[in-house]
């Protein structure tokens, strides 16, 4: 991989893990909606997809921690300035 694409990568990683994070906030909200309402089940299911995406994160903040270190600084910025799609 050239270097100029590390960094994206790095950018990339970082905004997948904070966007996951903010789904999981969102999820679990909507899991104590639920859970008031009365579907269970429901909540359930959302709060178990919401673990799932936390797991999905573990490995992204694994293979950040393995990016080489040159990749990885000064890119804290927002990834919005970035083709990700």
């Amino acid at each position: 991989m050239e270097e100029n694409e590390l960094k994206r990568l790095a950018v990339l990683l970082n905004h997948w893990i904070r966007h996951n994070e903010d789904h999981v906030k969102e999820y679990r909200k909507w899991a104590e909606e639920a859970d008031r309402q009365g579907v269970k089940e429901v909540a359930h299911n959302i709060k178990a997809a919401a673990d799932l995406i936390l797991q999905s994160n573990e490995r992204f903040i694994a293979a950040r921690k393995g990016m080489p270190v040159s990749s990885v600084e000064d890119h804290e910025h927002d990834p919005h300035d970035h083709d990700h799609h």
